[in-house]
């Protein structure tokens, strides 16, 4: 079991099988970079997570966890039009007890039909971006592992 603790507040618990990913695997793999972040994969699952935070600074003291997830999909969206990017809903998840907004899309990749999901929230003065990869063919296993993923974090 992999445990990430992402900016000294939030623990995260990962099945086995998930590894960080090295730097030179990260570079062609499209993640929102808008602060540090961490990112682990399942290859035999063919999952890839990123959890990411950055401060919230003046503007974003004043964002709901909604605004932030709207924001992160309409960046999202115009990143990945090249990539056939199509939203196919809004809902929410369970992170340490607390609800807070995703969105999941589809895309594809070197021909491979693909799902992403990404998480908003803030918390104190900091907004954290939680994203996960899965390909579509096992879309309803992979996704039901991240929810798991999300339930388990705590707050430090």
């Amino acid at each position: 079991m992999e445990n990430i603790i992402l900016n000294d507040s939030i623990r995260f618990s990962f099945p086995d099988g998930f590894r960080k990913m090295s730097e030179e695997e990260l570079q062609p793999v499209c993640m929102d970079q808008s602060g540090p972040n961490v990112s682990l994969r399942n290859e035999d699952r063919h999952v890839i997570v990123s959890l990411g935070h950055r401060h919230a600074g003046l503007l974003g003291a004043f964002l709901s966890d909604k605004d932030l997830i709207k924001n992160a999909q309409s960046r999202i969206s115009s990143a990945m039009q090249s990539f056939g990017y199509r939203l196919t809903g809004y809902q929410d998840r369970v992170l340490a007890g607390k609800t807070i907004p995703s969105f999941q899309y589809t895309y594809t990749t070197q021909g491979v039909q693909m799902v992403g999901e990404c998480c908003a929230m803030k918390a104190n003065k900091t907004i954290y971006y939680l994203h996960c990869y899965v390909r579509q063919t096992c879309m309803k296993e992979e996704i039901q592992t991240w929810k798991e993923i999300l339930e388990t974090a705590s707050f430090s």
